[in-house]
């Protein structure tokens, strides 16, 4: 009886690129950014050498589209808040469950964007930075806004604060991916998100 061969399913040209990010994800996550090599995303995805070079020109311009494609997401968001309600606790509740929800989901993309991005000086230079600043920017706009509805202490500075905000959820996000702090499930992770918003909007001094 003659053998059958499996029939490869053909993969369209972007579904190629995105097997090949997806794969830069995992082993970045696993062996960092300057110990990984293009042939160890090869070899996870499972592709020839050279057809990472085909979509890529070096491991730096993967970084680069792994940032824009998720960074750009995080801007979406805050950028959609406000459709959403015009209580600021609410929108802020919507970006906290965005970031801490994303770990759940992906934290191999975290790990990335947290240990191998956010944190790299290096990596966040022009036109980088005016993209990693525009979440920022946009928060602080907001923030401004609730100022002058009378919601926020009109003595603070958006800016400094959209950073105070950012700064606990990376934090939080360093400490579920060093292991140093667990993360919830449940009844318990949502409470977690609404205690970083209070926390944020009104400190920790019992009144």
């Amino acid at each position: 009886m003659p053998r059958t061969e499996k029939k490869r399913r053909k993969y369209s040209a972007e579904e190629k690129k995105s097997l090949i990010l997806n794969s830069a994800i995992r082993v970045f996550s696993q062996k960092g950014f300057h110990r990984s090599r293009i042939s160890d995303i090869a070899d996870e995805a499972g592709v020839a050498y050279g057809l990472v070079y085909h979509y890529f020109e070096n491991k730096q311009e993967i970084l680069h589209t792994i940032f824009e494609n998720n960074w750009g997401l995080l801007t979406k968001v805050i950028d959609t808040v406000e459709e959403q309600t015009d209580d600021l606790s609410q929108k802020l509740l919507l970006i906290v469950s965005f970031m801490l929800d994303a770990y759940k989901l992906a934290p191999d993309i975290i790990q990335v964007m947290v240990m191998e991005i956010a944190r790299s000086s290096k990596f966040l230079k022009e036109p980088k930075i005016e993209a990693f600043e525009k979440a920022f920017s946009r928060l602080a706009e907001i923030l401004s806004h609730h100022q002058k509805k009378g919601d926020i202490a009109t003595d603070l500075e958006p800016k400094f604060l959209s950073y105070c905000f950012f700064g606990i959820l990376e934090l939080i996000l360093t400490g579920y991916l060093l292991g140093t702090l667990q993360p919830k499930n449940g009844e318990q992770h949502e409470a977690c998100k609404a205690s970083l918003v209070s926390i944020f909007l009104h400190g920790i001094i019992k009144r």
